[in-house]
């Protein structure tokens, strides 16, 4: 196994724990976690509903992605997927006017940037599929 393939298993895994993480810890207080975050929009024009019923389906997809990115299959629709939860953070991160989250979650996307356009390091994967 070469370096870069190496370095790409661990970013792959640690990215997906992170992901995995993030919704799993969610489930079980999933209604308070939609709340939550709903309200964190009150002061913008997104409506509440739309940010409640993203806060119910966020948790499912964040923990979906990195399961998958953790097993390594489906490696790059797994990783676009966490790319468009991270462009969707984005947005409302924007729209609450909060940079430096905005540019954290700007560093994600340079991470799935690199998860996708160096998949052919991706050696150690249930999927080593690389179209």
């Amino acid at each position: 196994m070469t370096d870069a393939q190496l370095a790409y298993l661990v970013l792959r895994l640690g990215t997906g724990i992170n992901f995995f993480l993030h919704g799993l810890v969610r489930l079980p207080k999933l209604s308070a976690f939609a709340t939550g975050l709903a309200k964190g929009f009150q002061d913008t024009w997104l409506p509440e509903s739309v940010a409640k019923a993203f806060a119910y389906c966020l948790p499912f997809a964040e923990a979906s992605v990195g399961l998958l990115l953790l097993i390594g299959l489906f490696t790059r629709w797994a990783a676009f997927g966490a790319g468009l939860i991270i462009v969707a953070l984005l947005f409302g991160t924007c729209l609450k006017e909060e940079w430096s989250t905005a540019g954290l979650q700007m560093t994600y996307l340079l991470v799935i940037y690199f998860l996708i356009a160096h998949r052919s390091n991706n050696a150690v994967a249930l999927d080593k599929r690389h179209s």
